[in-house]
């Protein structure tokens, strides 16, 4: 996350994070007909979903904590792909393209109020010297924790309804994605409390608000992020339903809009849990999390260090490849084939060179004596019929050795 925050923005909430989920739902009609493949995709959208979400619980990057929501985000949608509920999806992707860029666009304004810090830990206290930049982050991170009526509520729970509806894969899926919603509405609201509430930590800067050409898009933004969900599933459903038929789990079918509106209430309880638990932890008990992390070290660290991926992507994987690249690429192919051919073609041409050199005498009566031995030659081969001679020398040959 080392680009500026609107490039962040524009990649976390409109293009290339969001491309696999789109080629899904694009190809739906192929992975309709492989309900192996749906279930894999599934299994990985809601394991994806919860596996950023843990590491976004203990991040101190502003920046980081949302480009690994982003990725929990993702696994939402590929969990809706899974269950074949692509609308679901495709719908999350639109207002999570709301609120995600909002979020990131109101964290460049308030890493541009700090002087350019990052670090939530020397944050702080900033919802009075930032009021527009709070106001606009709050309504981002209400939605992405997805409480009614903002627009993340409402893409996120179609897509849990419709994994519950999916049989028992489904109703365990749905459990991973509700756990999920909870930790979403903890870091996000860690993250709020941090940047905007209690004093500031660091007295290095003077925080300022921002100039409103930057305010105006958050404003806009919070807007949609606000109503963008209230377009409703059901207005576009249709056109990405399975042409595998129904998904539909027939037990949960029977409960209709009761089971809905309960499944509803559930997610909406477990994200303010989630709110309420870092209310406690971020704002009554600020000492709290200090005295959990010192409590449980290992795993801690273990979510610090994104569960070491990173590592052991780098032993796997980069150090590999720098050792074949330098080794055998480097030496091998590089210095010891293509240098060795290139160093053996560069001495027959300097042997060459050395013999051509001789006959560059300058001396005429030597170039007028090679001239002649060259007619003489060309005479000669012009004058004997040498396939005779060929011939009549392979018959003497071949007679002797008959003999």
């Amino acid at each position: 996350m080392e680009g500026p925050t609107p490039v962040s923005a524009l990649i976390h909430a409109a293009t290339m994070v969001t491309a696999g989920v789109y080629m899904i739902a694009r190809n739906h009609v192929l992975f309709d007909h492989s309900p192996f493949a749906l279930s894999v995709v599934a299994i990985v959208g809601a394991a994806t979903a919860l596996f950023a979400a843990t590491i976004a619980l203990v991040q101190n990057d502003i920046k980081k904590v949302l480009a690994y929501s982003t990725i929990s985000q993702l696994g939402y949608m590929f969990l809706g792909c899974g269950v074949a509920a692509y609308s679901a999806a495709i719908f999350h992707l639109m207002t999570h393209a709301f609120f995600k860029a909002l979020l990131f666009l109101a964290a460049g304004s308030v890493i541009h109020a700090m002087g350019g810090e990052q670090d939530l830990r020397k944050m702080g206290g900033l919802r009075k010297k930032l009021p527009v930049t709070f106001f606009t982050m709050t309504m981002g991170v209400i939605a992405i924790a997805g409480i009614p009526p903002w627009a993340g509520f409402f893409s996120k729970d179609a897509i849990l309804y419709s994994a519950f509806q999916h049989g028992a894969l489904g109703r365990v899926l749905y459990f991973v994605g509700l756990v999920t919603a909870a930790l979403t509405a903890f870091y996000m609201a860690r993250l709020w409390y941090l940047t905007f509430t209690g004093e500031a930590r660091s007295h290095d800067v003077h925080p300022h608000e921002s100039p409103w050409s930057m305010l105006g898009p958050l404003v806009i933004l919070a807007v949609l992020s606000i109503c963008g969900g209230w377009i409703g599933i059901d207005r576009f459903g249709g056109f990405l339903s399975s042409v595998a038929g129904p998904t539909i789990d027939p037990a949960t079918a029977a409960g209709g809009k009761s089971l809905d509106l309960t499944l509803s209430g559930v997610a909406v309880l477990v994200a303010l849990i989630g709110w309420f638990v870092a209310h406690l932890f971020y704002k009554q008990k600020p000492e709290r999390p200090a005295e959990l992390a010192a409590a449980l070290p290992g795993g801690y660290t273990l979510l610090a260090n994104k569960y070491y991926v990173d590592e052991f992507y780098n032993a796997t994987v980069v150090k590999p490849l720098l050792a074949i690249s330098t080794y055998v690429l480097g030496w091998v192919v590089d210095k010891a084939i293509l240098g060795g051919a290139a160093w053996l073609l560069g001495c027959i041409a300097t042997i060459a060179g050395a013999l051509l050199q001789r006959w560059q005498s300058g001396n005429l009566r030597s170039y007028a004596a090679w001239l002649a031995a060259g007619a003489a030659a060309v005479l000669l081969f012009i004058v004997v019929p040498w396939p005779m001679v060929l011939a009549t020398l392979s018959a003497i040959h071949f007679g002797t050795a008959g003999h």
